[in-house]
């Protein structure tokens, strides 16, 4: 059977109903729902496997929901899940907020995904951008292993990126070398990407940082594009294995490429209604299945000789892309 929400998460009926009461009562907060919300309602019955007559299943109130998830992570992941909805038709409205304040109130919980709501509802641009910053996992976790592995020259060399002076031959050449790998393998079409993008590679003026690879590297590993819609489902692959305050990924994708929000990087070009609920979930069960910390001190340069089925095997990701996300 194919992997849902309810399964991997260990739902019980009951919590898989409350659950989906609470996303539509969040999802049809202002109204009867709209086209995104219907679909995001439609992908949410599915996975959390309500069967035929899901439309039977009402708006829940926040106290049967508090009844149903006694538990503070779970508590939690369902508070941050229903941020989601608030945002699936493309803008915030302050109905959608309130649904979601509601039951962040009945279950207890206080987090700061709930109070970006408002900012985002209202177009705060810097606002929304400085809590994303302050929580980024990727960025925490890159000046973290900068310091233990490197100390003061590994923060020097960040600081030198900043300003960008930062240069590495030696990375840069071992990066253009992919180059001349087989057609087919994964570093010569991670290579190849690149060079069709117009990157530039670690170590040369304007690359990333070799820490932050992971993230292109992901891209091609699981045959997401590098198109909103692609950038989408890498958020939530990321969400489904990061430690952290993981949800900050969905949140980047949900103001850069859901509500049309200029909170990413300059190069990055914002876009509204991207976010496709199946192919999100799929990739969240997906990232489930990783076997290695790609955001830490992972041997990624061993993979690069081998065929992209041989990398995602080892990955424990061997599915392949076309089989994750349901149309």
């Amino acid at each position: 059977a194919a992997p849902t929400l309810a399964r991997a998460l260990g739902l019980t009926a009951e919590q898989a109903r409350a659950a989906f009461g609470a996303v539509r009562a969040v999802a049809e907060a202002g109204g009867p729902a709209g086209p995104r919300a219907a679909r995001l309602l439609a992908v949410a019955a599915a996975t959390l496997e309500l069967g035929d007559d899901w439309r039977a299943v009402a708006a829940a109130s926040p106290e049967a929901v508090a009844a149903a998830f006694p538990t503070a992570p779970s508590r939690r992941a369902l508070v941050h899940a229903l941020t989601i909805p608030a945002c699936i038709e493309g803008e915030v409205t302050a109905a959608g907020e309130a649904a979601v304040r509601s039951f962040a109130a009945a279950l207890g919980v206080r987090s700061h995904w709930v109070e970006i709501l408002e900012p985002m509802r209202r177009r705060r641009v810097f606002a929304v951008k400085r809590q994303l910053l302050r929580r980024s996992p990727d960025a925490r976790r890159l000046f973290a292993r900068t310091w233990q592995e490197e100390g003061f020259a590994g923060l020097w060399g960040a600081l030198r990126f900043m300003l960008g002076r930062y240069r590495d031959p030696a990375l840069a050449a071992r990066f253009r070398a992919l180059g001349g790998l087989p057609e087919g393998s994964l570093g010569r079409t991670f290579h190849d990407q690149f060079v069709a993008r117009g990157l530039t590679f670690p170590g040369e003026a304007g690359g990333l940082p070799e820490r932050m690879i992971h993230h292109d590297l992901m891209h091609v590993i699981n045959g997401y594009g590098t198109d909103p819609a692609g950038e989408c489902e890498l958020a939530g692959f990321y969400l489904g294995f990061a430690d952290g305050d993981a949800f900050t990924f969905v949140v980047i994708v949900l103001a850069t490429f859901q509500l049309e929000l200029p909170v990413s990087p300059a190069m990055v070009l914002p876009a509204r209604g991207a976010v496709d609920p199946a192919r999100m979930v799929a990739s969240f069960l997906r990232g489930r299945r990783l076997r290695v910390d790609v955001m830490g001190p992972w041997d990624y340069w061993s993979l690069m000789p081998l065929t992209l089925d041989e990398a995602r095997a080892r990955l424990g990701l061997a599915d392949p892309p076309a089989s994750r996300a349901p149309a």
